[in-house]
């Protein structure tokens, strides 16, 4: 993870070998997001919802898009780590802090392996920090 303009060390919080995932932002898909984590059953999490959201436009203008993905980080819901999905939760909520629109954390999944995770700690970036000279177009 490479976010422009946030200070190091991130804060890491390391989840038990074997322990289920929290309830997680897992992705978007065609005006939904989607929730999983807990135990998994048969290859899959037993703990599944989907949020609706408008679904027009671009996705890092869309505005019920982002009020509901405050909305679960607010609640403490961390976003999964995806760096090759232009548009995903977790890039969405770094390009809103940049801007300046999202002046909170967020906190990031990522697997070390099937059985061990961890949350990562992202805070807004400072002008200056890294070479970070201030937000330029999204995906850019």
């Amino acid at each position: 993870m490479s976010y422009p303009g946030r200070r190091l060390p991130f804060t890491v919080e390391v989840g038990k070998h074997g322990e289920p995932p929290p309830l997680y932002v897992s992705h978007l898909s065609e005006g939904r997001i989607v929730l999983i984590g807990g135990s998994r059953i048969s290859g899959t999490y037993e703990l599944r919802q989907q949020i609706t959201f408008v679904d027009e436009g671009k996705r890092w203008e869309n505005e019920d898009l982002c009020s509901k993905l405050v909305d679960l980080n607010s609640n403490g819901v961390p976003f999964q780590f995806q760096p090759r999905e232009m548009g995903s939760p977790d890039m969405l909520m770094a390009w809103w802090q940049e801007i300046g629109k999202i002046k909170v954390s967020f906190k990031e999944i990522f697997w070390r392996s099937p059985d061990e995770w961890l949350l990562t700690t992202i805070e807004p970036p400072v002008i200056g920090t890294r070479g970070w000279a201030g937000p330029k177009p999204f995906g850019c």
